[in-house]
């Protein structure tokens, strides 16, 4: 158990201590964002151009929770008195994905960004922000868990 996990559990609460300042947080978040949106990109890359209409719906179902995971962070970057990236000098031309393992490249980028909130998540982040990654968190477990499905179905199909 960490440090931190036995806090929450003794003071039934989030925990004592020092937290990130604002700025370091905002530092720490901005590349979360980017990641994120060059994920985003990458997803409607596959909604565009997978065969399956099924896979198809299922990634713009999951998008629309993804997009609004994004103002999240942008929302607590803005709260600590920073400016967030906005992503607009993103092409998505650069995040298109291959034809042949779409998924299985998409799943990686996943797997790399879902990495990357752990190492959030291991900080002490003031608790709103800490509720924020967890939701991310979340969210992300739930792209992998129909990126899984769906590279499963394809696979029995061939």
């Amino acid at each position: 158990m960490r440090l931190k996990e036995i806090k929450a559990a003794v003071l039934k609460k989030g925990w004592a201590g020092r937290t990130l300042s604002r700025q370091a947080t905002a530092e720490r978040l901005c590349p979360l964002i980017t990641a994120h949106m060059a994920l985003n990109h990458s997803y409607n890359s596959a909604a565009s151009h997978h065969q399956s209409p099924e896979v198809r719906s299922g990634i713009a179902r999951l998008q629309r929770t993804a997009r609004t995971d994004v103002g999240k962070l942008m929302e607590v970057v803005f709260s600590c008195g920073a400016v967030p990236p906005n992503g607009t000098d993103m092409e998505p031309e650069r995040f298109l994905l291959p034809d042949e393992g779409m998924l299985k490249s998409l799943q990686d980028r996943e797997r790399a960004f879902q990495a990357s909130l752990r190492e959030e998540q291991a900080l002490n982040h003031q608790i709103r922000t800490e509720a924020v990654i967890s939701h991310l968190l979340t969210s992300s477990s739930d792209r992998l868990d129909h990126l899984r499905s769906s590279i499963r179905e394809e696979a029995s199909t061939r």
